[in-house]
């Protein structure tokens, strides 16, 4: 049965009548399969039959894992069979950072072990056995560490998975589709970095101008803005597009104690920022000198430099590399626009909701100084 969650605040997609939903819905064979018709059910596009359970029905227990930003995560455990993940947006699809299509068609790209394995989706509600969009994957084992307990070991797995998930080479900037031709939505005009980032600006001082100007943020949005112009000329020219996770904080990152072995497994979840983009997104995310709550972890130039490293010599085994990959001092460089970006996407985000919630006051008072030294201005 569903376990019951008492917290009238939750979200619908996280209630536990959506469990109920979940349950009914495995019972009845539908969820992992979802019925066209009657009679015919449809499989993920591209999915091989092997990689689903050997019974898509019966009994189970459901159960809520948690709410992310975007999506409710519900485990189904079925007495026989190995768990499953089905993630239920608790957000209008259009706030979505792409369709449900898109970040599953990106998991089934991904390098086996990488992250899990993608069985099934939903993206229309009327044709959802649960009502509303959702996303069914393998369970990853384990669980997330605290950026406080990352050692070298850590940053050094996470260098070597994160060299094969680049692997998977891409022509540019963009989602990621089904099919034999999986890069067809990715745009053919040059890229560019500088486009989304001012587009991305200009929707924080319009959404957020109060803590903007609560906090004094607006030299910030300029300081990224000359950043990512600073790299606009190395993004139109790169030679090294790869599919990327997009969302690589700590949070984000699985570790599962393998027996017999002093070194634990590392997977990725929650791919749904997943498309192709330039490595050093994905390279920067991690942490570094801008830290803060559970997301980054904290990285003098050292570990920063070590990271890199084991990150190059992993891609260099694995083939041929790209030279904006090689050229370590453009790869840096790209990787600080990148974390310009995102950390003051980051600094905006928590300065809106620490006026609701007086617990995020310490993580952008915690930020907000270290992003300014990392910009070059004033504390």
């Amino acid at each position: 049965m569903a376990e019951e969650q008492l917290d009238e605040d939750l979200p619908a997609a996280a209630r536990p009548e959506t469990g109920e939903r979940i349950l009914e819905a495995w019972r009845h064979g539908t969820l992992v399969l979802p019925l066209r018709d009657a009679t015919s059910p449809v499989r993920l596009p591209g999915l091989h039959k092997s990689v689903l359970p050997a019974s898509l029905s019966g009994a189970a227990r459901v159960s809520l894992l948690g709410v992310g930003e975007h999506f409710a995560a519900w485990r189904v455990a079925p007495q026989e069979n190995a768990p499953l993940l089905v993630r239920v947006p608790h957000v209008d699809p259009a706030e979505l950072p792409q369709s449900l299509a898109h970040e599953i068609a990106a998991l089934a790209l991904a390098p086996v072990e990488v992250g899990p394995e993608p069985i099934a989706y939903a993206d229309d509600p009327a044709a959802s056995p649960l009502g509303v969009p959702y996303v069914v994957t393998s369970e990853v084992p384990g669980t997330a560490a605290a950026p406080g307990a990352w050692t070298t070991t850590h940053l050094a797995a996470h260098a070597e998975l994160l060299a094969r998930l680049h692997t998977v080479a891409a022509p540019g900037r963009g989602p990621v589709s089904f099919g034999a031709a999986p890069w067809d939505a990715v745009p053919t005009t040059t890229p560019s970095l500088i486009a989304e980032v001012a587009g991305a600006v200009a929707d924080w001082r319009e959404h957020a101008a109060a803590v903007i100007a609560e906090h004094e943020l607006e030299p910030f949005l300029e300081a990224t803005l000359a950043r990512v112009a600073g790299v606009e000329e190395q993004i139109g020219s790169l030679d090294a597009f790869a599919l990327t996770h997009g969302d690589l904080c700590a949070t984000n990152i699985m570790w599962d104690e393998a027996p017999g072995s002093e070194v634990p497994r590392v997977q990725y979840i929650d791919f749904e920022w997943a498309q192709a983009d330039d490595p050093a997104r994905d390279l920067a995310i991690i942490g570094g000198s801008v830290h803060a709550g559970p997301w980054y972890v904290p990285m003098d130039e050292e570990a920063v430099a070590g990271f890199v490293h084991v990150y190059l010599e992993s891609r260099r085994r694995l083939g041929p590399v790209p030279d904006a990959i090689a050229d370590l001092p453009s790869l840096r460089e790209r990787m600080r626009a990148w974390t310009a970006y995102e950390r003051t996407g980051m600094l905006v985000h928590l300065a809106r909701r620490a006026r609701g919630r007086r617990s995020y006051r310490p993580l952008v008072e915690q930020m907000r100084p270290l992003l300014a030294a990392e910009l070059g201005l004033p504390a």
